[in-house]
């Protein structure tokens, strides 16, 4: 029988919200290059999960989502220009 929690005291096992980032790309473009540092290390992690990835330029599974952001129906802007001619 596993313990409830009362709301008094919160367990440890409890449903917890993970807000982690990772991508395997990133990790093999860092290992390419040979960076062993923590801090090039996370601040490439960081970076990445604020849509800011230092290898969006040679990742293919960026250009995938690009073109199908790009050609998805649904996310095309309406009006492309603003027009103010009255």
């Amino acid at each position: 029988m596993r313990p409830q929690s009362t709301g008094i005291v919160e367990l440890h096992d409890s449903k917890q919200k993970e807000r982690g980032f990772g991508c395997m790309k990133l990790i093999a473009f860092l290992t390419e290059d040979g960076v062993t540092e923590w801090e090039q290390w996370h601040g490439a992690h960081l970076q990445a999960a604020a849509g800011q990835c230092p290898y969006t330029g040679k990742c293919p599974i960026h250009a995938r989502s690009v073109e199908k952001a790009l050609n998805d129906q649904r996310k095309r802007p309406i009006q492309y220009t603003l027009d103010f001619e009255f």
